[in-house]
C-alpha cells in the first residue's frame, strides 16, 4: 500500500468520524421518541416530522441527507413504514405513508424519490383541500432498484428483483424481476434470463 494510499484513507476517516459519532447520537434520540431501528444502521440528517411510533427501520439501513419519513393518522399497534434490512435510501427521497409502506431487503432508492400510499379524492363540488384521502398499501420486494426522481403511487405492488427507471411514475403492480420506465411505467425488458417482452405493461 502507497504512501498517498494511507494518507487518501486517513483524510476520509477523518470525514467520516464525526458523522459517524452524530450518526449514533441521532439513532439514540430517534428510538428514545419511538422509532424501532435495528442493528448497525447508518442514518444521516432525515425528517420525521410526526408518529415516529409509526416507523421501522431494520438491521444495516442506510438513510441518507434528509430523507423524509412521514405518517399519517392515529396510533394502532402496526406500523404505518417499514424499511428492510440492507436497504439504502438516497437524498432527498420522501416516503408518505397513511396506509401501510412496505420495502423489501437490499433495495436501492435513488434520491428525490417520492413514495405514498395515499391521494386526495377528487368528488365535484368539493374543494379538494377538504377531499378525504383515498388509500391504498404500497409493497416493494427484496432487491428492488428504484431511480432517481421515480414517483410510486398508492396501491402498487413491485415484485423482487424489479428495476424501476429514473423518473418513472409507477401506477401499477411491477412483476418480478421487469424493468420498467416511463410516465406512466411501462415495461421494457427483463431481468430474467435477458427475457424481454414486447408491447406489456407493467401490471401484466
Amino acid at each position: 500500500m502507497s504512501v498517498s494510499t494511507v494518507r487518501d484513507d486517513l483524510v476520509n476517516r477523518l470525514i467520516r468520524y464525526p458523522g459517524a459519532v452524530a450518526a449514533r447520537a441521532r439513532i439514540l434520540r430517534l428510538r428514545l421518541l419511538g422509532v424501532r431501528i435495528g442493528r448497525q444502521c447508518w442514518i444521516r440528517r432525515v425528517r420525521i416530522p410526526r408518529n415516529p411510533w409509526d416507523i421501522v427501520i431494520q438491521d444495516h439501513v442506510a438513510l441518507d441527507d434528509d430523507v423524509m419519513l412521514l405518517t399519517t393518522g392515529e396510533r394502532r399497534d402496526a406500523p404505518r413504514l417499514i424499511i428492510g434490512a440492507g436497504t439504502y435510501v438516497n437524498r432527498f427521497t420522501m416516503f408518505d405513508a397513511s396506509e401501510t409502506i412496505k420495502v423489501g431487503q437490499n433495495c436501492l432508492i435513488g434520491p428525490f424519490c417520492y413514495i405514498t400510499d395515499h391521494d386526495h379524492g377528487v368528488e365535484p363540488g368539493v374543494v379538494m383541500a377538504d377531499q378525504p384521502l383515498v388509500g391504498g398499501a404500497i409493497r416493494i420486494g427484496n432487491n428492488v432498484w428504484i431511480g432517481a426522481g421515480s414517483i410510486i403511487l398508492k396501491g402498487v405492488n413491485i415484485g423482487t428483483g424489479a428495476v424501476i427507471g429514473a423518473g418513472a411514475v409507477v401506477t401499477r403492480d411491477v412483476p418480478p424481476h421487469d424493468k420498467v420506465a416511463g410516465v406512466p411505467a411501462r415495461q421494457i425488458g427483463s431481468r430474467w434470463k435477458g427475457e424481454h417482452r414486447h408491447g406489456r405493461q407493467s401490471g401484466g
